[in-house]
């Protein structure tokens, strides 16, 4: 057994556990906000979805993740051909299956 100046060895099992639920925690929120945008399947569904909404004119959807403070993360997707209309929200997951 290691003997220390301040008296401890290493970490303890419980400050690995705090460190763990740490981690887990920045892990998920940062899956939460930033998962589908980043994860290619989940984003060439979400661009398959919003074309449909378009009328199948690729040329004319825009498709965007919106996420930040105030709101909860989502995929938007409007048609630039009819301005007029509001934009559709696809929600947080798109199925790519």
């Amino acid at each position: 057994m290691g003997i220390s100046a301040s008296g401890q060895t290493g970490l303890s099992a419980r400050s690995r556990r705090s460190m763990l639920v740490v981690i887990l925690v920045l892990l998920g929120t940062i899956i939460y906000f930033y998962g589908p945008a980043v994860t290619p399947r989940v984003a060439e569904a979400a661009a398959a979805q919003c074309n449909d909404h378009a009328g199948g004119n690729f040329r004319s959807f825009r498709l965007e993740w919106v996420s930040g403070p105030g709101s909860t993360p989502h995929w938007s997707c409007w048609d630039a051909s009819r301005p007029q209309e509001r934009a559709l929200d696809l929600g947080w997951w798109v199925n790519p299956f």
